[in-house]
Order: C-alpha cells, then structure tokens, then sequence
C-alpha cells in the first residue's frame, strides 16, 4: 500500500521541470522611454522553452507599487522597467554627473505564494531574463555610443552609465524564502495527524462498552468533542513551534508577528486536524485491524502532495488535491505569514465544508459500529463474524429479515435432523417451567429480559 501511495508522489513530481511554461511571468513598461522598449522587445523575444516561465507583457500597470500590489495578490513575478530610466541615462552620457545602473529595472517576485516554484524556476527567470538583457543593452549601447558621440555629447560623459547602463534590484514583496518554508506546513501539519491517528486507533480499540452502554446521541457528542480537543492540542503545539522557530522579530524576513499571527496558525491548524481526524475516525470504527492503515496512506500522502508541490506543474489529474485540507490550511499559513495570493475565503469555505461533511459521516460511522456491536455482528478489535479472529461478548441477534428469509433444503434438512436428536430421551410430561436458562456472566447480556445493559 506504501507503494501505491509513492507512485502518486512520485506521479505529481514527474517531469514537472517540462510544464513549467503554465507558469507566466511579467514584463512591464513603465518608462516609456528607448531602455523600456528595447527591454520589452528583448524579453518578449527570448526563446521559450518548456522549462521557463512564459514572459506576457502587462500594460494596465502604472507605478512600481500598484505592480508591487498585483504580483503579491496575483501573480508569481514580475520585471519592472521603473519609471525615467531613458531620461536618467540619457542625462548621464550627456551631461555626465551620478547614475546608478541598478535603479532601471526592478525584479518583484512573490516567495509567498509557493516557495518551491518561486525558488527553482521563478526567481531564476527573473535573474536569468534581467542578466540577459543588461549584456545585451550595454553592447546595443556602446555600438550606438560610437555613432552618436558627437551629436550627443555637451559634457563629460559617465563612463559607467556608458558601459553598464542598466541593472536591477530585487524585491521580494511576500517574503517567504527562510530555510524551513517548503516545508513548514507541510511537516507540520504531518506531525499533528500522525500524532491524532496513534490515539484513535487506541480510541477504536478499547472503546467497545461504550457502544454497547452508551446512548447514540452521547456517542456522537462524545467522539466529536474528543477529536476538537486533540485537534486544539496538537495545533497548539504547532503554533509554538513556529513561534520558537521564528520569534517576535519575524517581521525581519516577511510579516510581523503578532499576537493575532499565533492565533491565526492555531486554528487554522485545528481545522485542518480536525477535518482529517474526522474523516479517518469514521473509516478506523468499521474498519478490521487488517485494512486499519489503507485511510492513512491514503490521506497522508495526497495532503502531503498539495503542500510541498505546485499543481501548474503537475498533471490535470493531481488539481483534485486542491481541495485537500493540507492544501487549503497551508495557503491559510502562507497567506498570514507573508500576505501572499489571497484566497482566504475559497480556503476557508473549503475547511468549514470538508469539517460538516466528515462530521456527517462519522454520525453515520458511529450509528453503524453500535448496531454492529449490539447484534454481534463486530466485535472489539473490528473483526466481523466469520472471520477466525472473531470474538465477540454479545450474542449474535438475527434481524426481522433473517428470520423471514426462506430456509434451504440443506438447513431444512439440518434442522429436522437436529430436532429428532434431541426429542431422544425426553421426558413427554416436562413444561416450559423445567427448561432452564444458563446465562453468562462474563457479558452484559441477560437472556431472560433481553437486557442488552443500555
């Protein structure tokens, strides 16, 4: 089962190097001026590759914040030409005086949105695209410098703006570049599950009485509110961990940390445990011991996937993972952590959706395991009648429908020979008053009163 739960890892990270061009990265031309167009035309020409990010010009953009603003809530980068750079180096080879090369263009990536993309694929596009175009305007210029000196010319030139005419700088406007970023959620949020599922496989196991002596509706209530509480345990240990991890002074490498970002990473924790402590409950009541980890290892490691992968480079088969609570919970800890790719409502209506559904369905779970109990149909491990491992303290209670189903020939016949067996040696004067009832004191089952102790 390990195996097939390694082949949809090993599928989602297959060849995702070749689809890297469903990512699109942007050129935007705020000078207006020969470097923004030269620029815009060298970067829009450059050789695409399955490899790259596909370069798209964005004209509805204004000023280097409002493409700050868009990159950060919609984007995953961008290359900035800042405003007057034509006019800046034109002033300095002609007049001369200070110029600095990298004030031309401006690189604006967003880490926050998904660390691992933006670091093997964004960030190296934008470096690669910038360092390109630099070598290749400085030779344009110093080609057109030879033809142009003497019209141009009124002072002493800046041989630096001459020879290296533009640069850049780099912004990164949802830092989430620290060390431990690709996999701060995803590990976490691993690290709480797998604590939940040890307690309730324990829970499953030496939880029988109570589903033989507890009333339905104080079943639900009771499983329902043990699992908030692990759920609420276990994130809160999450969210010390960060804050050890990082401390206050957080805001060094992304947002500032406040007594709201603790909060924020606590419950946002508890959903996501929550919901996929409820979903594996439900499938660990009915479940025999044999099969107790198929919902594991098919819940962990599709979670695990939406977290640490990218889903534009992976097959349209692996987008289902969107809706996995890792996936959602982990955008929700990004999201706080740097402000990057807004989608807090679409995240959080997901968690409160999956959160109702599973609830729902452990009701059901839970209404199934006590009517299996009661009948002796399941026992306290999870084993069903028939199974060699069986064994059960309650006797086994046909339903209305067992007993009208017609008999076979063969059980006819079984029953007859049965009966004649028994009438051998009976007394033809014994009553109903002379038959005793033996009944067993190990269980809580009284045969006389049908009392089955709830």
């Amino acid at each position: 089962m390990i195996w097939v739960g390694l082949s949809i890892f090993y599928g989602a990270m297959f060849q995702r190097s070749s689809l890297v061009n469903n990512i699109n990265i942007h050129v935007v031309d705020l000078d207006g001026g020969f470097i923004g167009a030269n620029v815009t035309r060298m970067v829009l020409d450059m050789h695409a590759t399955p490899s790259m990010p596909v370069w798209q010009a964005k004209t509805d953009i204004h000023s280097l914040e409002q493409a700050k603003s868009w990159v950060r809530d919609h984007g995953w980068g961008a290359l900035v030409i800042n405003p007057g750079a034509s006019d800046r180096l034109q002033h300095a080879l002609t007049v001369g005086g200070e110029y600095s090369a990298s004030d031309a263009m401006t690189l604006v990536e967003s880490s926050g949105r998904m660390v691992i993309a933006s670091m093997l694929f964004v960030q190296p596009a934008l470096i690669a695209a910038a360092g390109d175009v630099s070598q290749r305007f400085s030779a344009q210029q110093v080609a057109n410098y030879q033809y142009d000196k003497p019209a141009q010319v009124l002072g002493q030139p800046n041989l630096s703006a001459l020879l290296r005419p533009i640069s850049y700088t780099t912004v990164d406007v949802a830092p989430e570049a620290f060390l431990l970023a690709p996999i701060m959620t995803a590990f976490g949020f691993l690290a709480c599950l797998l604590s939940a599922v040890g307690v309730m496989i324990m829970w499953k196991l030496t939880s029988f009485s109570f589903f033989i002596q507890v009333r339905f509706r104080d079943l639900v209530l009771m499983w329902i509110t043990l699992i908030l509480g692990l759920a609420l345990l276990l994130s809160l240990y999450l969210s010390l961990a960060f804050l050890a991890f990082r401390g206050p002074e957080y805001n060094a490498v992304a947002l500032t940390y406040t007594t709201a970002t603790f909060f924020k990473i606590w419950f946002t924790g508890t959903a996501v445990v929550l919901a996929l402590s409820l979903w594996l409950f439900t499938w660990f009541l009915n479940m025999p011991p044999i099969f107790i980890s198929l919902p594991s290892v098919f819940t962990v490691i599709p979670n695990i996937i939406s977290c640490i992968s990218t889903f534009e480079l992976a097959p349209t088969f692996y987008r289902f993972m969107y809706a996995t609570p890792f996936f959602n919970g982990s955008r929700i800890v990004q999201y706080v952590v740097s402000g990057a790719y807004p989608t807090l409502g679409r995240n959080i209506g997901v968690l409160v959706g999956e959160i109702a559904i599973m609830s729902i369905a452990l009701v059901f779970s839970i209404w199934l395991r006590q009517m299996l109990a009661l009948r002796g149909i399941s026992d306290p491990l999870g084993w069903f009648r028939g199974s060699m491992y069986f064994q059960s303290p309650v006797p086994y209670y046909k339903t209305d429908e067992e007993h009208a189903r017609p008999r076979s020939a063969k059980m006819r016949s079984h029953l007859l020979s049965t009966e004649n067996t028994l009438s051998v040696g009976r007394d033809p004067l014994a009553t109903a008053d002379d038959i005793v009832i033996s009944d067993c004191a190990m269980d809580s089952t009284d045969l006389t009163t049908g009392n089955l102790g709830v």
